[in-house]
């Protein structure tokens, strides 16, 4: 995302957040073991309201979303861009069928 011109903070990691609390049960794999992975990432383009991108993934797959913004100020075009570079870089693939910008499926 860096190297398509987008400055990325993470706002939360699972893996992070789970030390707090170690006898967390897994709601997919029923055990505190797993390999799951939770991640919300803003990302910023040229204008001061960024993105909201979650990533999650487990069992070797990865699942990408862009979140709706509450308050619809994120820009149309930013939620684009960031659709087209993860797409680029074979990432993602766009499912036409749904709203591209806000949903894409992880390949």
């Amino acid at each position: 995302m860096a190297t398509a011109g987008f400055r990325v903070e993470q706002s939360f990691d699972l893996r992070s957040a789970l030390t707090l609390v170690p006898n967390c049960t897994c709601p997919h794999h029923g055990t505190a073991l797993c390999d799951c992975q939770y991640h919300v990432l803003l990302v910023y383009g040229p204008a001061p309201v960024p993105a909201s991108v979650i990533v999650h993934g487990r069992d070797h797959q990865c699942w990408i979303a862009l979140a709706e913004d509450p308050n619809g100020s994120v820009a149309t075009r930013l939620t684009a861009d960031i659709v087209r570079s993860l797409a680029r870089v074979h990432l993602i693939t766009i499912d036409q069928a749904n709203d591209a910008p806000r949903q894409a499926a992880a390949s």
